[in-house]
């Protein structure tokens, strides 16, 4: 059994408690090769989108027979996510379903209901942002309070916790970070920029998108609300991301909204 992930590492639940987020000088020259690395992976991926090529195997996935897990962290994740705009809302649950599908394409085991909370809360803490506060920190607060009620384990809810804050870091690997916060990062990042959309059948596209629509305008709240966390945490990751072009890549995703 593979030991958890590291929560003092970069991006963990208690490197983000202790730093509230912000990045010394070598942490953020570590993370701009990890963000060089992402921005060539979307332009291949882009590239392959444009000329019909679809990773083998993502046919064979069909989206259509996710079912959310029957459980009280299940229905505390969903009042939970509830609680949140509805632009962040479907995101949440846009998020579940194709790091669900990356996660199956890549044979990759996902304890289902563990990943099901994280992903409908990882953004909690977006809506509001904190100055010095990363807000992945209030998605955490957020997630242990739900398996709190659910009657978890300690380490259950630590371990969507820890999930949640390393999302937002770029280059997380399952080795490292585990397999929650990297499918729900690969998840999120299919449905803001496009990142691995060729990695996912149309077909599933096209019913993630009915199940859970964008709606109007999502494109412009989505970076509203990165610009604003950026503004929140200046020496943080959105800050980062930001200055690297993360809006525009949201607004060239390949969804028209």
């Amino acid at each position: 059994m593979a030991a958890p992930p590291d929560p003092n590492r970069l991006g963990g639940l208690e490197w983000t408690r202790r730093t509230g987020g912000r990045l010394t000088p070598r942490e953020r020259r570590r993370l701009l090769v990890a963000i060089a690395a992402g921005q060539v992976e979307n332009l291949v991926g882009r590239a392959k989108l444009a000329l019909g090529r679809r990773r083998s195997g993502a046919g064979a996935i069909d989206v259509r027979t996710f079912v959310a897990p029957d459980s009280p962290l299940a229905r505390e994740a969903e009042a939970a996510c509830a609680e949140q705009p509805a632009a962040v809302v479907g995101h949440s649950y846009r998020t579940w379903m194709f790091g669900l599908a990356l996660s199956m394409l890549d044979r990759c085991e996902l304890d289902r209901e563990l990943f099901y909370c994280p992903a409908l809360v990882h953004d909690y803490g977006l809506a509001a942002p904190v100055p010095g506060r990363d807000f992945t920190l209030g998605s955490a607060e957020r997630a242990l309070a739900c398996a709190t009620a659910a009657g978890l384990a300690p380490g259950e809810g630590g371990s969507m916790a820890d999930a949640i804050c390393v999302h937002a870091t770029p280059g997380v690997t399952v080795d490292r970070d585990g397999a929650l916060g990297c499918y729900i990062q690969s998840g999120a990042m299919v449905d803001g920029v496009g990142l691995r959309v060729s990695d996912v059948s149309a077909a599933n596209v096209e019913a993630v998108l009915d199940a859970h629509p964008r709606g109007r305008g999502f494109k412009d709240e989505f970076v509203r609300l990165i610009r604003d966390e950026a503004g929140a945490v200046p020496k943080g990751r959105f800050a980062l991301l930001v200055r690297c072009g993360f809006p525009l890549a949201v607004r060239f995703a390949p969804f028209a909204d």
